[in-house]
């Protein structure tokens, strides 16, 4: 009778991973095949801060998989158990201008590091201002001022 039961428990263990599988629809892909991509997220200053809490959209560019992974204290993401394939990779932040990566081919069992470096939005009054007055501008209102006023310097007024 114990040999019975030993018998239905280890078929039974068999068959949770392939009830775990079926629920949830994809292939299995088993550990020494699978890929890993992982890379940093940084910012563009001179020093390279690490950004926290980035949210990497990985996305496999045959069937539309999506994987999301977050980037760690560090600034490092990281996702394993992929299938070999081609895949694009999107960061976002708010805060931070959205980038996303040139398509990549990872081979089964091979890994690829993505190094993304991210700017901070600057207040949108800010970038009006810094767009409008530019240095030519400043230079030429400058000069327009002196030009006319020294025009205007031998004039009599009425």
């Amino acid at each position: 009778m114990a040999r019975i039961n030993l018998t239905i428990m280890i078929f039974a263990c068999m068959l949770v991973p392939i009830s775990i599988h079926s629920a949830l629809g994809q292939e299995a892909v088993p550990m020494a095949d699978s890929a890993t991509i992982r890379g940093e997220i940084i910012d563009t200053s001179p020093e390279m801060y690490p950004i926290e809490g980035v949210t990497v959209e990985i996305i496999n560019s045959g069937d539309g998989t999506e994987y999301t992974v977050t980037t760690n204290k560090d600034g490092y993401y990281e996702k394993r158990g992929l299938p070999a394939g081609r895949y694009t990779i999107s960061v976002s932040k708010d805060g931070y201008g959205d980038r996303i990566g040139k398509s990549k081919v990872v081979a089964a069992g091979g890994e690829i590091f993505d190094r993304f470096k991210m700017r901070e939005k600057e207040n949108l009054l800010l970038i009006s201002l810094s767009q409008v007055f530019t240095w030519q501008l400043v230079v030429g209102f400058v000069l327009g001022f002196l030009i006319a006023l020294a025009i205007n310097i031998g004039r009599p007024r009425v």
